[in-house]
């Protein structure tokens, strides 16, 4: 991301205070977003009733699921805006992402998820 968008400010946050907020607060020119980061090897995204309950109450909000789906073929990274997680969490990756990419190709996920 730094070499991508150097002016971009990621923040990682660490939270057992309040359960479901998302792994990343990303703050870009005076305006924020989250990202809740995810990594499967199969459909299943395992998200806690947390999450879901968070993603549900931020829905209007730049709130974004990224999910690094790992295979035998390589990696592929996409992307759910948290209108979707219910979806997420009862499909898994069946349910069509709103942007699927390829590393590192990262441009059209950079502009998909900027707040």
């Amino acid at each position: 991301m730094q070499k991508h968008r150097p002016h971009w400010r990621p923040v990682r946050l660490e939270s057992s205070v309040s359960l479901g907020v998302p792994d990343v607060l990303i703050a870009v020119d005076g305006a924020f977003g989250m990202w809740e980061l995810k990594v499967t090897h199969a459909n299943a995204v395992r998200i806690s009733p947390h999450q879901i309950s968070f993603a549900e109450s931020h829905r209007q909000y730049p709130v974004w699921f990224l999910v690094c789906v790992v295979d035998p073929g390589g990696e592929r990274v996409l992307a759910y805006h948290a209108r979707d997680v219910e979806e997420l969490a009862r499909l898994g990756v069946k349910h069509p992402p709103q942007l699927e990419i390829t590393p590192p190709n990262w441009e059209a996920l950079f502009s998909l998820i900027s707040p």
